[in-house]
């Protein structure tokens, strides 16, 4: 009988195939396991006695998946076909839904086939089913036999109530499968009609063939036939003998009743194995979906550290200084820029009060941000001002927004902190350096002025030195032309690197240069200890360069060989010349204190100039960018510091 079990929109029909003992009842339950695929055939099960043989029935469950929202499932069932079994066939028809009856094709069978076709009528009254009622499929097996019936005269025998009938040769699949299409089609057909069913869809002849077509879909070429193939397994449920001791007392027992009951567990009992079996299949399902599901989980998981990490690694790395605090006032996070310009470390701070980073006078800006912000109206630029550590206050400008949950509720507030004394001080330094700037293009036009304001002076003194008639006045006149060349030799450097002229090129011995710079800084080198060794090339050549810019620059190099040599315990400053290639080079060597990688980078900038000492490096560099050179400079523990200019010996031209 039908079962329908309405929470899970579930129908379970029931199918027998009945007929003789041998006609192949058990072959098309074995043809029609092998056709299904795997994810809709279930187990078949088989009851068996000790002796092994298939006794009562064999049961395959099959799932025809959801038609119009209600999954139906089929239970195919055979009856053992030897006469002596009666009372197992009326057991397993009982229930039954639609019926197939496989008939034996051979001529010798057909009075079995009769028998067992009666036989069918009276079980089916025994289980109140009228056999001119039920769904009731005939199959003609056996078709190959050279001694087969023809199919008229079997259907004059058997086809009593002219329904579908089908040849078939079971144990190859031909006839199978049509034969379960129809006794489907039919069993299903009269189901929903009976239960009014068929009035919930439009068209029921539709539902019907979509029944067939998902049959089809989920059906599989049956394997060829293989010569000593093993028999498809199936799941024996063995009967043994009933003991005595399991009997009740006082009550009198009927060996049919005794298998009867022996039977329905029997029956009951593989159909419980099979729905177990369904759903183990079912949970392992889900539990693979589960370990998908936890895998997509974890990997979400991992993106979500990684975009936190990255989140806090932008916070962390921002200039300004980003705190969360709760309702209540607490400070919940805080990034190193918090830490800097607060001087609070985050274990000392976390779990603190905002009103601990107030001074006291400014105490209610917390509650007012806590209050405009709570109605989602974020707070930009407010300028006030707050406490570092030490209790020293200072000007901010602080920014609040909330920080919401997934309902957009509220959750906390964060609050965006700018030092504005460290804006004030850049602003003041920007300014400095501006005005440093202006300085910077108006000196070379005062050194211009200057020194022409200076030669007028010069030519007094030398005429008041010529008409001179004391001594005194021709003694004073040349202390005024000593100090106007002392201040036309500090301001001629200053001029090169200031507003360097273009080189006057003419012949020279770079050899000549370097000893009338060596004879202007003895006196120097002599007054601070240091002594100043030359080794220049004998054969060096003429060189292209302008004679006034590159003795300056060799004064410049030398004086701050000097300079450096003299703080050092031993006092050594060296210059040597030599030519490499259509090159000159000059090298000055002291034994001062070793310059750093970074000063090293910027000895021959302007900004790098602390002396007038250290102005010849840049001086230096100035003329030898303007005759086409390079200049560089390498400190190394043992040699000390090597200053090397290299100047073309051809005509020369600005440079880099």
């Amino acid at each position: 009988m039908v079962q329908f079990n309405t929470r899970a929109n579930e129908i379970l029909l029931k199918l027998v195939y009945y007929g003789p003992g041998l006609s192949g009842k058990t072959t098309n339950l074995h043809t029609l396991h092998a056709l299904c695929q795997d994810q809709q055939r279930g187990e078949m099960f088989s009851v068996n006695t000790q002796e092994d043989r298939t006794l009562f029935f064999d049961l395959l469950p099959i799932n025809l998946g959801y038609i119009y929202g209600n999954a139906i499932h089929l239970q195919i069932y055979t009856v053992p076909g030897q006469v002596q079994y009666d009372a197992s066939r009326r057991v397993v028809l009982g229930g039954a839904d639609g019926v197939v009856f496989v008939a034996d094709s051979a001529e010798a069978k057909m009075q079995d086939n009769v028998d067992s076709l009666s036989n069918l009528y009276h079980n089916l009254n025994a289980n109140r089913l009228n056999i001119k009622q039920i769904p009731f499929v005939l199959q003609y097996n056996k078709r190959d036999l050279p001694d087969a019936m023809p199919v008229g005269v079997m259907n004059r025998r058997l086809n009593f109530r002219n329904v579908p009938y089908f040849e078939a040769v079971a144990n190859r699949g031909p006839g199978v499968m049509d034969t379960f299409l129809a006794i489907t089609r039919e069993t299903v057909s009269a189901t929903f009609k009976k239960y009014h069913l068929d009035k919930k869809i439009k068209d029921f002849d539709e539902m019907l063939n979509l029944i067939d077509t998902n049959i089809r879909s989920n059906m599989r070429e049956l394997p060829p036939p293989s010569q000593g193939q093993a028999p498809l397994e199936s799941t024996v449920l063995r009967h043994s003998n009933v003991s005595v001791a399991d009997l009740i007392p006082g009550k009198v027992v009927d060996a049919s009743e005794l298998l009867e009951d022996a039977l329905k567990s029997n029956m009951e009992t593989a159909r419980l194995y099979s729905e177990l079996k369904q759903v183990k299949e079912t949970l392992e399902q889900k539990n693979a979906e589960l370990g998908q599901l936890y895998t997509q989980l974890e990997r979400a998981n991992q993106d979500n550290l990684k975009t936190r990490r990255y989140l806090e690694g932008v916070i962390q790395g921002v200039s300004e200084a980003i705190i969360s605090f709760g309702a209540d006032g607490k400070i919940l996070t805080w990034n190193m820029a918090a830490e800097k310009m607060f001087e609070f470390t985050r274990a000392e701070i976390v779990g603190q009060t905002m009103q601990s980073l107030t001074p006291a006078s400014k105490a209610w800006e917390i509650a007012q941000a806590v209050t405009l912000v709570s109605k989602s109206e974020a707070l930009r630029d407010m300028k006030t001002t707050r406490l570092r550590k030490g209790g020293q206050e200072f000007p901010v400008s602080i920014s609040y927004a909330p920080v919401k949950g997934a309902d957009e509720r509220v959750l906390a507030y964060s609050a965006l902190i700018r030092d504005l004394g460290e804006q004030k001080e850049l602003e003041q330094r920007l300014t400095e350096s501006q005005n440093q700037s202006g300085a910077g293009r108006v000196l070379p036009a005062m050194l211009t002025a200057l020194s022409a304001r200076l030669n007028p002076i010069v030519v007094q003194s030398h005429l008041l030195q010529e008409s001179a008639m004391d001594p005194a006045q021709a003694t004073q006149a040349q202390k005024i032309l000593n100090a106007v060349d002392s201040m036309q030799a500090l301001m001629k450097p200053l001029n090169l690197l200031m507003n360097p002229p273009t080189p006057r090129l003419e012949s020279t011995q770079l050899n000549r240069l370097v000893l009338e710079a060596q004879k202007r800084i003895e006196t120097e080198a002599a007054a601070a200890g240091v002594a100043l060794d030359a080794s220049l090339d004998p054969a060096a050549p003429d060189s292209q360069m302008d004679v006034e810019q590159v003795r300056e620059a060799i004064v410049g190099l030398l004086r701050n060989a000097v300079y450096s040599a003299a703080k050092a315990p031993v006092k050594r400053a060296r210059v040597a010349t030599r030519r490499v290639g259509d090159m000159m080079q000059l090298a000055v060597q002291d034994s001062g204190p070793l310059f750093t990688e970074s000063a090293q980078a910027s000895a021959f900038e302007l900004a790098s100039i602390q002396d007038l000492e250290s102005m010849g490096l840049a001086v230096a560099a100035a003329v030898v960018r303007q005759h086409g050179g390079r200049i560089t400079m390498r400190s190394q523990e043992g040699s000390g510091n090597t200053i090397m200019v290299e100047i073309p010996l051809g005509t020369a031209g600005p440079g880099d």
